[in-house]
């Protein structure tokens, strides 16, 4: 059974056509079942980067675990305001059982600083 990890990825608008053009790029929770920590890195960039975003930085400099049992806790203590963008906890458990389970978060988007 995998381990839930968590990274907070800053992302740029790459290739990804979903992004409004007036946004340069994105900061986003990604959680991932792997066997550990750097599977679970490699996992994220490669699934943002396969919806055509461009990889930029592990913004926190952290990939945290999680217990998966708390996902519940997790949610209501992290996203307070979004209770319903995230999967049940019977489907993090479900999603430990899968080879390349991943889940983003809301994606907090920026604009490109203007020069002063």
């Amino acid at each position: 059974m995998n381990l839930l990890f968590l990274m907070n990825l800053q992302v740029g608008r790459g290739s990804n056509c979903e992004m409004p053009s007036h946004l340069v790029g994105a900061f986003v929770p990604v959680y991932v079942a792997a066997g550990d920590h750097e599977a679970a890195l490699v996992q994220a960039v490669a699934q943002i980067q396969a919806r055509g975003y461009e990889f930029l930085d592990l913004s926190d400099g952290v990939v945290h675990q999680l217990d998966p049992m708390k996902w519940q806790h997790h949610v209501v203590q992290a996203w307070p305001e979004f209770p319903n963008h995230f999967p049940s906890q019977a489907e993090v458990l479900a999603g430990l059982a899968a080879p390349e389970w991943v889940f983003f978060g809301p994606f907090a988007a920026y604009e490109a600083q203007r020069p002063s």
